[in-house]
């Protein structure tokens, strides 16, 4: 009898630890339909309503009256990491002894980790300021459907980084992507709209594919980390990733105006600028859930979509947006790109 227990409490030791060892089942049963639209839908409002509303904050303020790109992403980078500690404290059940024990462990405990993460949080760093400049300088349909060129960069990223091959319908759905851009720069050649307003739309243009290309390295070399066999916890990579990007806002803000000091910090800001810190805060922790929950597919439809409503909201919110067929061939053919790239499973 003493034999026959042994075995049963060793055998469920061992179906605890594999249960634990293989939460596969567990998060494919949280990402049923009734999920994945309720993430694909938020992607899509945060997407278009950040674009929209750097967009619209960047074109209409005084530059006298204008607020840090640098002070908002230290901000958004804070409320990231209140964010993520809370899903910490969340998943051990807000027990405090879990809590330390974990952070301890995997946080404290592994610096050489924490430094690894601080590569991809300088780069998102620079790819947020990034994305106030190019906004600042082109029209938000523009900038949203030129920046997809993500897609390209994160392609090179990956036979660089993780040896990936890619098929031939991959490579075809790069050049439509590439066309379609190309379409849409050409709406702008005759529109002096931007000059007249002291926009300098080759500077916005550089800005959004050094963001494509920011984008690309941080996003494969987070799917690197995720991937690299060690066991610590997907929160506690975000936690790392986040807190480094405190560090490197902080810098920014100092490097960015030599005057910086805390009683200017919040200069500029209003009702609209907190909104956008809350879209770049909460859409920052929406990816790493597309990345642990969702498909490539379903982040592309979400990008398509937001493409869509982008364009569609700004004829309606800035007076100099003009729509010409040569933007409207080249979103849509950008649109099934971006469908076409990632319905491949490779």
């Amino acid at each position: 009898m003493v034999a026959s227990k042994d075995s049963e409490i060793e055998l469920e030791r061992l179906i605890i630890e594999d249960d634990a060892e293989k939460p596969l089942p567990r998060q494919h049963t949280n990402s049923g339909f009734i999920f994945k639209a309720y993430v694909i839908c938020s992607m899509t409002i945060l997407w278009t309503g950040y674009t929209l509303m750097v967009r619209y904050t960047r074109s209409t303020t005084p530059s006298a009256e204008l607020y840090s790109s640098c002070a908002v992403v230290f901000l958004s980078e804070l409320v990231k990491c209140s964010i993520v500690i809370g899903f910490i404290a969340w998943e051990s059940n807000f027990c405090y002894k879990k809590i330390h024990t974990l952070l301890s462990r995997e946080f404290f405990g592994k610096p050489i980790e924490l430094l690894k993460m601080s590569v991809p949080s300088m780069t998102y760093a620079i790819q947020n300021n990034l994305d106030f400049i190019a906004l600042s300088n082109l029209d938000a349909g523009v900038y949203q459907v030129t920046a997809q060129l993500k897609v390209v960069t994160t392609a090179i990223f990956m036979m660089l980084f993780l040896g990936r091959k890619f098929s031939g319908r991959r490579w075809l759905a790069i050049l439509f992507l590439f066309a379609g851009v190309a379409l849409v720069q050409l709406n702008n050649v005759d529109d002096k709209s931007s000059k007249n307003k002291g926009e300098n739309h080759f500077k916005g243009l550089i800005a959004v594919l050094s963001t494509c290309v920011t984008a690309g390295f941080a996003g494969v070399y987070f799917e690197m980390m995720l991937k690299d066999g060690s066991s610590t916890p997907f929160w506690i990579r975000n936690l790392q990733m986040y807190t480094c990007g405190i560090f490197w806002a902080f810098i920014g803000c100092y490097m960015s105006d030599g005057n910086f000091s805390l009683s200017n910090f919040q200069h500029g800001f209003n009702s609209f600028v907190y909104i956008i810190i809350g879209f770049l805060s909460v859409g920052g922790i929406y990816i790493s859930l597309v990345m642990k929950h969702l498909d490539n597919l379903h982040k592309s439809f979400a990008s398509a979509v937001s493409i869509i409503l982008v364009v569609i909201l700004s004829l309606f919110i800035f007076e100099s947006v003009h729509i010409g067929l040569y933007f409207v061939f080249g979103s849509c053919i950008v649109c099934g790109a971006i469908m076409l790239y990632n319905s491949v499973n490779e």
